[in-house]
């Protein structure tokens, strides 16, 4: 592929690590060792190319700091990973609560794990430094809902082809534990790695002005990025292609059964861009505004801004409420929740219940599943239902304002430069991917660190 670039070195030393030191990764035999006792998993999810998991621990001791921790073998020698980003702790009614990143775009990466198949564990240390070991056993149901499903999850191809990883709950002798497994694999015909979702459509033209429309401009965008990303080696699925009826309003039908969320979700992608544009009734206003989940890091919406700074005649949105320049989210604010209650009740229907730390838009919040709160489930007669609401593999969702169409100088780039655009946004995306790989966990840096070729 050609987007391996800087990560080159660092695939094959994870190639080798795969021959050199999982060999024995099949049978576990010692994986677990001694434990402390287990601790209860009460959620596990994966969003974008991040696994998580959250719960607690019952009477456990001094806790001074926390990490996920996958072993194949017994020892220091055994454990492959240890989670870069330390697991977040809080204490409520007696119990020690953990959950393995303050971020969900961050903590445990799947896409840098190498194959074999390996045990996950708990490790917590007191304020001198000594390690107890906790085995994570399944929690994730109740009364009210089944427990969550095993996870198939399937890499970017990124330079060592395809792996699928499985995470289920096992039985390792007399302990039930979290068991990764990882092995190479095709990708499946309805499995993509990028989604692309141009906005509106059919009926529904979204902004317009000067007799261009954001509905016809983003499309055209969608399908120059998708080829760009195409030719970098990723398997990418447009949510619509300019097909569609146009006397149907799209807007409505976001979630029928093959509508935009639907189709999105199904695609077990680890990334989507929803292409949009900006419309101002002050001309002067222009530039890229990237939003992202209110729970995730900016990483990769800082990625997709910068990379369309640097790549074309673009520059970044002046607008207040960026976290980083380029980069912002919206959640509902008081006025929405007061306003989409008041519509609720006009339909007859209870409203959701979201808050004002509930994720604004839809293509962030219903495309990420339990992970960004996704709630759609039909009872708004106006719309159909997020089949994947609680769905525990959510897509990584972020929605890029281009540009805006109001905007002189932007729109020139947006009918001018659109391989540039492509060309700027494939680059940020494997830019993004190729830092995953440069920067791994810090057990595997460690090993990586003695391996001689």
């Amino acid at each position: 592929m050609k987007h391996v670039r800087g990560a080159g070195c660092l695939i094959l030393l994870l190639t080798l690590l795969t021959t050199t030191l999982l060999s024995a990764c099949g049978s576990l035999k010692g994986a677990v060792g001694e434990t402390a006792g287990a601790a209860q998993v009460t959620r596990y999810y994966t969003y974008g190319m991040f696994f998580q998991l959250e719960g607690f621990l019952e009477e456990p001791g001094e806790v001074a700091s926390a990490a996920l921790v996958l072993r194949s073998g017994s020892g220091e020698d055994g454990t492959l990973y240890r989670a870069e980003v330390p697991v977040s702790l809080s204490k409520k009614q007696g119990r020690l609560r953990f959950r393995s990143a303050e971020k969900i775009d961050e903590g445990l990466c799947l896409d840098t794990l190498p194959t074999g198949t390996c045990a996950a564990l708990l490790e917590t240390r007191d304020r001198e430094g000594t390690p107890r070991y906790w085995t994570l056993e399944d929690e994730t149901g109740s009364d009210k809902k089944p427990a969550e499903p095993a996870i198939e999850y399937y890499t970017l191809s990124h330079g060592r082809g395809h792996r699928k990883v499985t995470t289920e709950f096992r039985t390792l002798g007399e302990r039930n534990t979290l068991v990764f497994q990882v092995r190479r694999s095709r990708l499946p015909a309805d499995v993509y790695d990028i989604v692309i979702d141009p906005g509106h459509g059919g009926k529904d033209p979204g902004a317009q002005s000067g007799g261009y429309s954001e509905r016809d401009i983003v499309l055209e965008e969608a399908k120059a990025i998708r080829t760009a990303l195409e030719r970098a080696g990723y398997k990418v699925l447009l949510t619509r292609d300019g097909s569609e009826d146009p006397e149907v309003n799209m807007a409505y039908t976001l979630y029928d059964k093959d509508g935009r969320v639907n189709r999105a979700c199904a695609s077990k992608a680890k990334l989507s861009l929803s292409i949009h544009l900006n419309y101002s009734p002050n001309k002067s206003q222009n530039g890229v505004q990237v939003y992202r989940s209110r729970k995730a890091g900016d990483a990769f919406a800082r990625a997709i801004a910068g990379g369309l700074v640097d790549g074309t005649g673009l520059s970044y949105s002046t607008m207040a409420g960026k976290t980083v320049p380029g980069v912002y989210t919206r959640t509902f604010s008081t006025a929405d929740l007061r306003e989409e209650r008041a519509k609720a009740k006009a339909k007859g229907f209870s409203f959701y219940e979201a808050t004002t730390s509930t994720d604004y838009y839809f293509m962030i919040r219903e495309f990420g599943g339990i992970a960004t709160g996704a709630y759609v489930d039909g009872r708004n007669p106006d719309y159909g239902t997020n089949e994947y609401r609680n769905s525990n593999q959510g897509v990584d969702g972020l929605l890029c304002e281009l540009a805006f169409l109001t905007n002189p100088e932007d729109l020139k780039v947006l009918l001018q430069d659109q391989r540039g655009i492509a060309s700027s946004i494939t680059n940020a995306v494997d830019h993004y991917v190729d830092g995953l790989y440069e920067n791994p966990g810090g057990q595997t840096a460690d090993l990586l660190g003695k391996e001689t070729l």
